[in-house]
């Protein structure tokens, strides 16, 4: 079937952005007293396996440790935005692909494990150096059961989309982002961003280079 629709896995294969989530998990910490502070490696490590809404939940329970894991998030959504407000530029090769789907009328998707917030931010950060161009459908942790690498992000953005699974494919930047397109029977792209660092690709997936 024609190619309709390209669906961006994570705002990581949009712009180059772990490290100011970091750094926002960071700041959230010290606001409310906890005493950590993830290096890049604990970071990756946490996010290694995807699926979780709530990494400083999944660390607390590794730290034997009881902490407000939502309210720390809370705060870590709103510094990440605000990180991601002062500007942050696109991955090389995101703004043609862009500006391809919108001369071609091929519908462009972001599914996002964080909050409108962040996913906000990102977007008008963006805004101009994206001419303007928006996503069709746009996917938060809060619309799904469940995260990558399950399949529910991009399985209801190809609902909402009214496609079946071969009329799109996915740009995914890390290993469980390819994982959920795989499981949604989506064809990937793969565009490795730092994430992906810490774990491999499956073998036999396009990688853009």
């Amino acid at each position: 079937m024609a190619l309709k629709a390209i669906l961006f896995s994570g705002m990581g294969s949009v712009s180059e952005c772990a490290d100011l989530d970091r750094q926002a998990w960071n700041a959230a910490f010290r606001s409310h007293g906890v005493p950590w502070e993830w290096s890049w490696d604990v970071y990756a490590e946490l996010m290694r396996p995807g699926g979780s809404r709530q990494i400083a939940a999944r660390f607390a329970d590794h730290m034997g440790v009881s902490v407000d894991a939502e309210r720390l998030d809370r705060t870590h959504q709103k510094l990440f935005a605000a990180r991601l407000a002062d500007g942050i530029p696109l991955r090389p090769g995101v703004s043609e692909v862009l500006r391809w789907a919108t001369r071609h009328g091929v519908a462009l998707g972001l599914i996002s494990r964080s909050e409108t917030g962040p996913v906000r931010a990102l977007l008008q950060a963006t805004a101009r150096v994206r001419d303007g161009i928006p996503f069709d459908v746009t996917i938060l942790r809060g619309d799904v059961d469940q995260m990558a690498p399950a399949p529910d992000g991009i399985e209801l953005a190809l609902y909402e989309l009214g496609l079946a699974p071969d009329e799109a494919f996915v740009i995914a930047d890390t290993p469980v982002a390819a994982e959920a397109a795989e499981a949604a029977g989506v064809p990937v792209l793969l565009c490795p961003g730092r994430l992906a660092e810490t774990g491999g690709f499956a073998t036999g997936l396009p990688v853009a280079h």
